[in-house]
């Protein structure tokens, strides 16, 4: 079922495994530098990241098992779908909690996130079943992860590098 799909997931799990490599060059970076007012915003941020393009790569992993039936993918992938729609909803929720983040924010690191597992269970559902549309709903999936994961780790370092810390 994912036999023509190869190249898109090795271009896929390299930017995410790129961009995982960057989050912890910035990480380093941000430690030496953000209060500690500001840490367990900047943690819970960097942490969702981190997790959602590590799902990416894990994901893409798997597709390159040649052992690994469609069924226990499609099996292993929902599981990943379930335990990401839980941290991207407990994200989310935080995020939620906290009146000072934007719009455009929330939609960045809870709505598209939780969006993006909940397209992930729904693709493992039809990859156990056989349906041809599993793939490119995991495609889907996966791919608004990324995009989540190189608009949000920008907006980190712009936010790390942006505000002054000196302010009261």
């Amino acid at each position: 079922m994912l036999d023509g799909w190869h190249d898109f997931y090795v271009i896929l799990a390299t930017a995410a495994g790129t961009l995982i490599g960057a989050m912890f060059v910035v990480a380093s970076i941000a430690g030496r530098i953000v209060r500690k007012a500001r840490a367990v915003q900047v943690g819970a941020f960097f942490t969702a990241t981190v997790f959602h393009l590590s799902a990416v790569l894990f994901a893409c992993l798997l597709v390159m098992v040649p052992t690994l039936s469609s069924p226990a993918f499609g099996i292993i992938v929902g599981l990943g779908g379930l335990a990401g729609i839980g941290l991207a909803s407990r994200a989310g929720l935080w995020v939620r909690r906290h009146s000072n983040i934007d719009a455009t924010d929330r939609l960045w690191y809870a709505a598209i996130p939780v969006v993006s597992y909940i397209l992930v269970a729904v693709a493992a559902v039809l990859i156990v079943d056989g349906m041809a549309t599993g793939p490119e709903i995991l495609a889907l999936a996966l791919c608004l992860l990324v995009a989540a994961g190189i608009r949000n780790a920008w907006d980190m370092i712009i936010f790390i590098v942006g505000k002054d810390d000196s302010a009261p």
